[in-house]
């Protein structure tokens, strides 16, 4: 059952569902103008899973309207469109999009273009950006480049969710943003209980994600030498926080009830007060009276979030338009693009306070929650990895083990210690090929 669980966060990470500038002058990082003589193109685009009508309504009229010249055309990934498939048929593909987890797979088939030049050349301002989302992706080259530039902000569904009206029901505060985890954990003892004979649960979580592969604290799994670092007080303090509010009584985990999606689509049965993780849209679609509030927070890292875990648009260096293609990344990420995107409740990459407070604006149901929850903490850092070695999904291996503490299987000594001499064995291993 664990070695499933395992995988299936694997799998949730690759699959990385969500709720989802060139210059005219100086450093304002919009493209520029295209030429009147401007022969037409057509870029194609792959990666995220949208349909061909969800592509044309969100970046291929956009862009068709911008760049008259350039027609964005998508494949839609599916059995025999996946990347590595459209690589292996010499299929024409331009721009690949995804989120922070599969970039390792985009170096490793060798794809990454190298757009120091073209940044240099377009006066592209990297700084108007998440700086995370940028350093995490620089780090994994060794020579700190630019291959990827990041449009969307994919870890804002990291917010508390919470149930207003079982709040009411029990005379229980609202939380607020700015909490720390013991906060949470109070408000979660306060709303468990059975009333009526329904068992309600304080608090769920998308446990995996949250505490440990995009931990709030930057904690790292492998050192400078490659050696598993998972045993310290650090690891065992974050085990220990998620560990005691699955040990309230009457919300405790069963092996069903484990997977990241279940606690998440409790939430929507109306019966757990609060949850981190699951989707705004989702819950705007039930007869739940919700609202959020920031991520809670150790008191050792106040507002800090969890990792950055931006979606990237990615030149591949098959392509024959390199610079329209970077003029088109660049619209896509300018303040124009982005100011609409976020009104339609797609998160925005960049920094602008000002757009950020525009988020959900067009969405009827969401437009007036505390959508600003999203961006009340600053995301954290990722550590540092052998780029080597990230495909080997490090973090897997201390989820793994917590999943046997939470079902009180296992204790946390054991689970960081397990956890620590499987992954070097990992490591060993991979070396070895």
């Amino acid at each position: 059952m664990i070695k499933h669980i395992v995988l299936s966060i694997a799998f949730l990470l690759a699959a990385a569902s969500l709720t989802g500038c060139g210059s005219k002058s100086g450093n304002s990082g919009e493209p520029q103008a295209a030429k009147a003589n401007d022969k037409p193109i057509e870029i194609v685009f792959s990666g995220i899973p949208l349909t061909e009508a969800e592509f044309e309504a969100q970046f291929g009229k956009p862009i068709h309207d911008k760049f008259p010249h350039i027609t964005a055309k998508f494949i839609t990934p599916g059995k025999g469109t996946e990347l590595k498939d459209l690589v292996s048929a010499g299929t024409q593909l331009d721009v690949y999009m995804t989120a922070t987890v599969n970039l390792p797979m985009f170096l490793d088939m060798k794809l990454d273009q190298n757009l120091n030049e073209l940044i240099k050349k377009y006066n592209y301002d990297l700084s108007k950006l998440e700086p995370r989302a940028i350093q995490s992706m620089k780090d994994m080259t060794s020579d700190q480049r630019v291959f990827a530039i990041p449009y969307q902000n994919a870890s804002l569904g990291y917010v508390l969710y919470y149930n207003k009206d079982l709040f009411d029901k029990f005379g229980v505060s609202y939380p607020k943003d700015g909490m720390i985890w013991d906060d949470a954990y109070e408000l979660a003892k306060r709303l468990t209980r059975i009333e009526g004979g329904i068992q309600y649960r304080g608090f769920s979580a998308n446990w995996s994600n949250i505490f440990v592969i995009n931990n709030q604290l930057s904690l790292p799994v492998l050192d400078a030498s490659d050696k598993a670092v998972i045993q310290t007080d650090a690891w065992k303090m974050v085990f220990n926080n998620i560990k005691r509010f699955y040990e309230i009584p009457g919300n405790g985990l069963t092996a069903d009830s484990l997977p990241d999606k279940v606690q998440e689509g409790d939430f929507l049965t109306g019966t757990v007060a609060m949850t981190v993780g699951g989707g705004a849209a989702a819950a705007a679609d039930k007869a739940i009276s919700f609202d959020y509030v920031a991520l809670p927070t150790y008191k050792e890292a106040p507002q800090t979030g969890t990792k950055s875990a931006a979606r990237y648009l990615l030149p591949t260096n098959t392509s024959k338009y390199k610079d329209d293609v970077f003029q088109v990344v660049a619209f896509l990420t300018s303040d124009e693009y982005q100011l609409n995107a976020s009104k339609d409740g797609r998160s925005t990459a960049l920094q602008s306070k000002e757009i950020q407070q525009t988020y959900m604006q067009n969405n009827p149901k969401l437009k007036d929650k505390n959508n600003y929850a999203y961006f009340y903490n600053k995301p954290s850092a990722a550590a540092k990895m052998n780029p080597e070695l990230i495909s080997l999904n490090p973090y897997l291996f201390p989820a793994g083990e917590l999943a046997k503490v939470l079902l009180g299987e296992s204790d946390v000594a054991t689970a960081l210690r397990t956890a620590e001499e499987k992954l070097n064995q990992a490591v060993a291993a991979r070396k070895k090929q």
